[in-house]
């Protein structure tokens, strides 16, 4: 087997690709017949996302026959242990969201991206229903296939660990494009991607994806916790208490061999 790094980048970059061209069509075709009004935005991006799935999918699945015979990993069973990790991702990413997303509306970060004012106009132009169904499943499914079930394992298996949890982070955090987003999605990607080489268990990466973005569309869409967006003081004690719950799951995984 060829292990050279113009190979193993190769085999990082092309399901990205695939992903975003097959996305990308999606996208194109479905503008043609809903137009590019920002009313529709979120239910392109939904459909768009799940045309992503099944590529991706034969990917990881790929990926993980052949993790089983090397490895002879066991299948996912629903116990109590698998309650617990569950609990705990949606507990940390939910928590270490509002933190970031927090940190981030107390800089002038906001006001200096445009395109993430842009980008977040459009995402809550819409009806929430498809706010709901789009940030909150199935693009959190279509995401963590490709950017922790097949980008982090295959950096993980070409690199190592710890480059793997830095470069899928950071990868994640590149395609929100602008900076704004891309703070928040490296934060989250980079925990995603701990709680998966902890539990072992894709799963509790989409939970903790589906948590971060239900706290983040449900603050946005009633208000709920606005208080802790100003730099006062009951907004920067709050800010601290959702880092320290979501260090401490963090060092509830870390603990884990």
């Amino acid at each position: 087997m060829k292990t050279t790094g113009g190979f193993k980048l190769w085999q990082i970059i092309y399901p990205i690709g695939i992903y975003y061209v097959v996305s990308s069509l999606m996208y194109f075709v479905l503008g043609l017949f809903l137009g590019d009004g920002q009313q529709t935005y979120m239910l392109r991006q939904l459909i768009c996302s799940a045309a992503t799935i099944p590529a991706t999918m034969s990917f990881y699945k790929q990926d993980k026959i052949a993790e089983q015979v090397v490895y002879g990993t066991e299948k996912e069973k629903l116990d109590t242990k698998w309650l617990t990790d569950a609990a705990l991702a949606v507990v940390g990413a939910a928590t270490l969201g509002i933190a970031v997303n927090n940190i981030i509306a107390m800089t002038p970060l906001v006001q200096m991206s445009e395109g993430f004012q842009e980008a977040n106009q459009s995402f809550f132009a819409g009806t929430v229903v498809f706010e709901l169904l789009g940030s909150c499943l199935v693009i959190p499914i279509a995401e963590e296939l490709l950017f922790r079930g097949v980008v982090y394992k295959r950096l993980k298996l070409y690199f190592g660990v710890t480059p793997a949890l830095i470069g899928s982070a950071l990868i994640f955090g590149i395609m929100h494009v602008n900076l704004v987003q891309f703070l928040y999605a490296a934060v989250i990607g980079l925990l995603l991607a701990f709680v998966l080489e902890k539990t072992g268990k894709l799963s509790m990466a989409v939970f903790g994806h589906i948590a971060a973005n239900l706290v983040a569309v449900l603050r946005t869409e009633t208000g709920w916790l606005e208080f802790s967006f100003y730099p006062t003081v009951n907004g920067i004690l709050f800010t601290v208490v959702m880092a320290v719950a979501g260090i401490a799951v963090v060092s509830l995984f870390y603990r884990r061999k």
